[in-house]
């Protein structure tokens, strides 16, 4: 069961901590109207065993219990909308939705994440996040020069060209080290994932998907403090947990 559902789990036996999880994946698969006697039969108990479970947990009973645990869900979806409108300039549920799309098209392959400066910093932890959530993302391996790797060897060439998806980190968006490896994934049929403080940059323009982070703060200088690496990093670690629970943005 979830750490997002709140029960006094030290209060459930191990019978009825698999009628509590049954019924939690039935309402994440969206299926909020499986009856008490569905539930029952799943987890080999009786009607009245679950009946007498929602009474000790303080429920009236069984349609009680279904009903608070459906509004966790919608609870936290709530909130998590709410914590990335407030980091993404730009934030649109679609926009969400096709980041977690990417990454469900592209997770056996390798990705590659770049930035420059303190963007750098900030894409050594996006790949160390991705790697550590099972992905291959490499930094500091700039595109340009992994293509001319592969095209050095003729049979990495052939075993390795899978398309996948870059993500780009630049806070002014003319970052010329990152724009050159954006265009030379283009070539090779990369999607491009970029955050940027600027919607009107050259890297916008270049990425099939901007999150604009910051954008409100025009000045570019490095100012302190500077907000926009942190909001990136916060940013991309609710998108990630949008993608491992299996949510709507």
């Amino acid at each position: 069961m979830g750490n997002n559902y709140f029960l006094l789990t030290n209060q459930l036996n191990e019978a009825e901590t698999r009628v509590v999880t049954s019924i939690v994946n039935h309402i994440e698969n969206g299926d909020e109207r499986m009856g008490i006697a569905q539930i029952a039969a799943e987890n080999f108990v009786s009607t009245a065993f679950i009946i007498k479970m929602c009474k000790r947990l303080g429920y009236n009973g069984y349609t009680e219990l279904v009903y608070r645990l459906s509004q966790q869900k919608e609870n936290r979806q709530e909130s998590n909308a709410f914590e990335l409108k407030a980091l993404i300039d730009n934030y649109s549920r679609e926009d969400v939705q096709r980041f977690v799309s990417y990454l469900r098209q592209f997770h056996d392959r390798k990705m590659f994440v770049v930035g420059a400066g303190f963007a750098d910093i900030v894409a050594e932890y996006i790949s160390q996040r991705l790697a550590v959530s099972g992905f291959m993302a490499f930094n500091r391996v700039h595109f340009y020069d992994y293509m001319l790797f592969r095209n050095e060897n003729a049979e990495l060439m052939q075993t390795n060209v899978e398309p996948a998806v870059i993500f780009a980190i630049s806070q002014s968006g003319e970052t010329d080290v990152v724009l050159g490896d954006v265009r030379r994934a283009l070539q090779h049929g990369f999607r491009v994932v970029s955050f940027t403080k600027r919607r009107s940059s050259s890297l916008a323009a270049l990425s099939d998907l901007t999150f604009v982070v910051d954008g409100a703060q025009g000045a570019l200088v490095s100012s302190v403090p500077n907000p926009f690496f942190g909001k990136v990093v916060l940013a991309f670690d609710e998108l990630l947990g949008v993608y491992f629970r299996g949510e709507p943005g």
